[in-house]
């Protein structure tokens, strides 16, 4: 099959050096995700009350710089990717951890307008203040999408504090996206039930949403969601895709067939451009399934100009 240029929905300030900050995203880090951060560890004794009794010094983070950035983009062969302007609170220090304005995000982008994103972010207890940035980051710095972590602030996802958020989205003409399925973190996991979406996208029947990292372990409520809603679409980032036939099979089978082919997109969740597109095209799924989920979908659910270029018509002989 011909390469496919992806594009990246769910992804991450590459800047970000409080990436592993917090004591939960430590934990994290010494756990779940150490086959990323300490490959070859070993399972951390006492981790849970060490580290909420004192945080464990940062781990260091390799910054790239924007230009260093799109080059690896166009080393693995990336069009272009998303960049949201992401909030999280910690559940245990009840403050944020991570606090990114979308004029932070747009001064790191700017000058790569066609590759890069920006994504206006959303905090349930800054309610005013997120609806005067959304609309900033729509109307002067050309976001297209808004994009939250409800889990960290434990606001299910048909909470009122969500809705001024989902009628501003929905004003402003941009899909809205958000974790679904368990909090890896030592969040409360509940409030990430995709079966919460099934209200929402009957209140705002104009609003494209997208369930992202798979709704894991409800994924099939997700697939529910996405199947049964014209306006509800799903990603499956955050998930090294070797693992989604194994651990997701309601979404690898809801990818296999026509009607996933056109509801789900791919996100990378910073964990890896280059693995996360290796192992997706090592899927066993149609050249056409990987070819809508990896690119086509986006196009069409944000509206961005496909910049592959066409093939030129052969000419016909006289």
């Amino acid at each position: 099959m011909e390469d496919i240029k992806p594009i990246d929905i769910m992804n991450y300030p590459f800047w970000n050096p409080h990436a592993w900050d917090g004591r939960e995203f430590q934990i994290l880090a010494a756990t779940m995700m150490r086959s990323h951060t300490g490959p070859g560890s070993e399972f951390p004794k006492n981790i849970l009350t060490d580290t909420m009794k004192k945080p464990a010094p940062r781990l260091p983070v390799p910054i790239p710089t924007t230009k260093e950035f799109v080059a690896m983009m166009d080393a693995e062969g990336y069009d272009k990717i998303f960049i949201p302007a992401i909030r999280m609170w910690s559940n245990w220090d009840k403050k944020l951890i991570w606090n990114y304005t979308i004029d932070e995000v747009y001064e790191h982008i700017k000058d790569y307008p066609d590759r890069l994103i920006p994504v206006v972010g959303y905090n349930p207890y800054r309610i005013e203040e997120s609806l005067e940035e959304m609309e900033r980051g729509v109307k002067e710095y050309g976001a297209k999408y808004c994009y939250f972590h409800s889990l960290t602030f434990g606001v299910p996802l048909n909470d009122r504090r969500l809705y001024p958020c989902y009628a501003k989205c929905s004003e402003l003409g941009i899909p809205v996206g958000m974790q679904t399925g368990h909090a890896a973190e030592l969040f409360p996991t509940w409030p990430g039930r995709p079966i919460y979406l099934d209200e929402v996208a009957l209140d705002f029947p104009g609003l494209t949403i997208i369930g992202s990292h798979t709704g894991w372990p409800w994924g099939n409520e997700l697939v529910a969601m996405a199947w049964k809603h014209p306006n509800v679409y799903c990603d499956c980032s955050a998930w090294m895709p070797k693992l989604l036939s194994k651990m997701h099979p309601e979404m690898f089978t809801f990818m296999s067939f026509w009607a996933g082919q056109e509801k789900v997109l791919f996100g990378t969740n910073n964990m890896g451009l280059t693995a996360f597109k290796k192992q997706f095209l090592d899927l066993p799924l149609s050249d056409e399934a990987k070819r809508m989920i990896m690119r086509e979908n986006a196009i069409k659910v944000f509206g961005l100009k496909d910049s592959k270029p066409k093939k030129k018509s052969a000419k016909k002989s006289k």
